[in-house]
């Protein structure tokens, strides 16, 4: 492992324009786009929320308050988006150079939240998550520069249910400086608490809306629903000027049509209609766009993740984001439905997404650490998917043709039977072209190459021990504190 003093860094991700895949022309996505309109227009969105079919209402959306169904004109959802902005900032706790700069060139990961069960770290038996797994979380993420963003993993089922989110951010501000992000909120009054906990981080309200440190994603309810408590809490943090995201995930031949391109047209009709409202009630307000479904399992009905079509689906659906000049958040490493990180369905399920979002030119993806669709933290995994992020990131970066790599005068040098290992150049690039974490490691005790996972597990504990992030300032430590312990007394019934 490298010196738990070294600097804490992030790392993105670039790809050459002549690297990118798409999948649609330039027709396809027309008509899409236009079949999404149609949907609008004449099925609808249900939103069961009372302010906002009160926003879309007055903004000249067909509204009826019974049925809490929506339904939109064209020229009302076209306009509404064209008024969100491509380039937006996720900032670091406190420190720029870990800022996410979302502006079209990079590609950003991060973890994947918020799963419910965890492996103990000591005992190694499943159990509830708490939050001090999301604390422990929050340190190894902290570390590995791999992770650019903190969702934090597991939830902390250990506080009471409705203070549950101001819990988790109050653990990730404590134990890492990178930018935080969260799912769905429960309501608007938890959102309020989280906007407060943002302010005091940012340093004011002027400077949270220059530095956004927090971010939250909405997912919707397939099929063409909204849910009333993420879309209210979306309100309130575009209000205060943070980034939302909102993620539809139908689940294709179950809350999607048995056809990928049908559904992303549900899918992308449920984010659309989510922005309009959000543009509609703040315009110019951080958005972004993530459509990432899943696929029915054909024999019992459930949802499945580790298909092909899953990832055909999450590649696609950032050209279609793209298409709306929105900032696109796609799923990647958390794409799998094992149960165990050091399987062969793992790494076949997990490692082709990684490669395809990066190379459809994802803003930023989510997804690392969990395994069983989303809701099992196996501590170690996330090394895992560190490893395959070393793996992408060699991928994209290609060959780099220059005078030096060239090398000519090396080769001269050597000539004909001649060996490269005397040059320094040689020496000096060996690891620094490839430097692998949890394989090819060596046992010299058992003369022999460690298992993975092993290897993983030590690394982990290495890290827990070792690494101490910088510390919260003690005075915005309080401060928090204070906002949580504010939200148990007003939220706990």
């Amino acid at each position: 492992m490298n010196n738990a003093e070294s600097e804490v860094k992030i790392t993105p991700l670039s790809v050459k324009s002549r690297m990118k895949i798409k999948f649609f022309n330039e027709a396809e996505l027309e008509s899409i786009n236009e079949a999404t309109l149609t949907v609008l227009e004449e099925a609808g969105i249900k939103f069961p929320s009372q302010k906002a079919l009160k926003i879309l209402a007055d903004a000249g959306a067909k509204v009826d308050f019974n049925t809490h169904i929506v339904k939109f004109p064209s020229d009302l959802v076209l306009n509404s988006i064209e008024k969100a902005p491509r380039n937006i900032i996720m900032a670091a706790r406190d420190r720029e150079e870990l800022d996410i700069h979302i502006d079209g060139t990079k590609t950003y990961f991060g973890t994947d939240g918020t799963g419910t069960k965890t492996i103990d770290f000591v005992t190694r038996q499943r159990r509830a998550s708490t939050k001090a797994d999301v604390e422990k979380m929050a340190i190894i993420s902290d570390y590995l520069p791999s992770i650019s963003f903190y969702c934090p993993l597991v939830s902390a089922q250990d506080v009471p249910g409705p203070v549950i989110p101001v819990h988790e951010i109050e653990a990730a501000y404590n134990f890492t400086e990178k930018h935080i992000q969260t799912e769905t909120m429960g309501d608007a009054n938890v959102a309020r608490y989280a906007v407060k906990i943002a302010e005091v981080i940012a340093g004011g309200k002027n400077e949270m809306r220059k530095r956004p440190p927090l971010d939250t994603f909405v997912c919707t309810v397939a099929p063409l629903g909204q849910d009333s408590g993420g879309i209210e809490a979306a309100l309130i943090y575009a209000e205060a000027g943070l980034p939302v995201g909102f993620m539809a995930m139908p689940n294709m031949c179950s809350t999607g049509p048995g056809y990928l391109a049908g559904s992303m047209v549900v899918g992308n009709a449920e984010i659309l209609s989510a922005i309009t409202l959000i543009q509609i009630a703040y315009p110019g307000s951080p958005v972004y766009y993530s459509l990432i479904p899943g696929f029915s399992n054909p024999f019992t009905g459930g949802f499945l993740l580790g298909v092909p079509q899953k990832t055909i689906l999450n590649t696609a659906g950032i050209q279609l984001g793209h298409y709306y000049d929105l900032p696109v958040m796609s799923g990647a490493f958390g794409a799998t439905d094992s149960h165990e990180p050091d399987k062969w369905q793992t790494g076949h399920e997990v490692t082709r997404g990684p490669i395809m979002v990066t190379l459809a030119g994802a803003d930023f993806s989510v997804g690392m650490g969990l395994l069983e669709a989303y809701t099992l933290l196996y501590p170690e995994k996330i090394l895992f998917d560190n490893e395959i992020f070393n793996y992408v990131k060699a991928f994209v970066e290609g060959v780099k043709v220059t005078t030096e790599t060239l090398a000519i005068d090396e080769i001269l040098k050597a000539g004909p039977g001649g060996h490269f290992l005397n040059f320094e150049s040689t020496k000096k690039n060996l690891r620094k072209l490839w430097n692998p974490g949890i394989i090819h490691q060596w046992d010299p005790v058992k003369n022999d190459f460690k298992e993975p996972q092993e290897e993983a597990i030590s690394q982990i504990n290495w890290i827990l021990k070792n690494h101490k992030p910088k510390p919260l300032d003690e005075k915005l430590k309080n401060e928090i504190r204070k906002i949580v312990e504010s939200a148990e007394r007003d939220l706990i019934q």
